[in-house]
């Protein structure tokens, strides 16, 4: 597995499930693989038994929201997303994960609240500074879409710079050096 090599890894967790089905750490490096060999399903019944087995853990919740975002079903998607947050309030990527369903949603407001406590958390996340940008620019805010957008791109978000450009008809000041070329 740390060589990614699952098809190779996936004989050997299935014999050790066959063996002791209970233990929580061979089903959860089984789902793992699978969800790595695209094997969504499979590895979303690993996950729905662990949930059963310890309902405390909100990687296993978060898991089962990535596949269904995977499978298109944003909106299981955001439930389980939103599951792993009410047990851990302060892991950026599962606030970043679910404001990026909601961005998919095109719920603009509650994906900013989202990526909003992202930057709390992180204030160096470029990708929340321009998930907001986007949230933000496609519910009126443009101003702000581009200020974000500006922010994510000084972070180091080379895609930002494209939406600029685009959308933007003045750059913030500290993105003022994209216009140079002009």
């Amino acid at each position: 597995m740390q060589e990614e090599r699952y098809a190779e890894a996936l004989p050997y967790f299935e014999d050790l499930i066959a063996i002791n089905p209970t233990e929580t750490v061979y089903r959860y490096n089984r789902a793992v693989t699978l969800f790595n060999l695209k094997e969504y399903q499979k590895s979303l019944q690993d996950y729905l038994y662990l949930v059963k087995i310890d309902s405390e853990e909100p990687e296993y919740y978060f898991q089962i929201g990535n596949i269904y975002e995977h499978l298109d079903n944003l909106i299981e998607s955001e439930k389980y997303y939103s599951k792993a947050i009410s047990i851990e309030k302060n892991y950026s990527l599962y606030y970043f994960k679910r404001g990026t369903v909601r961005l998919k949603q095109f719920q603009w407001n509650p994906a900013v609240a989202d990526f909003n406590r992202v930057l709390e958390l992180d204030p160096e996340h470029h990708n929340s500074y321009h998930n907001r940008g986007i949230a933000y620019y496609r519910a009126g805010f443009k101003e702000k879409g581009c200020e974000d957008w500006c922010q994510a791109l000084l972070k180091g978000n080379p895609r930002s710079a494209e939406h600029l450009q685009k959308n933007c008809k003045s750059y913030p000041k500290p993105c003022l050096f994209l216009n140079e070329d002009d």
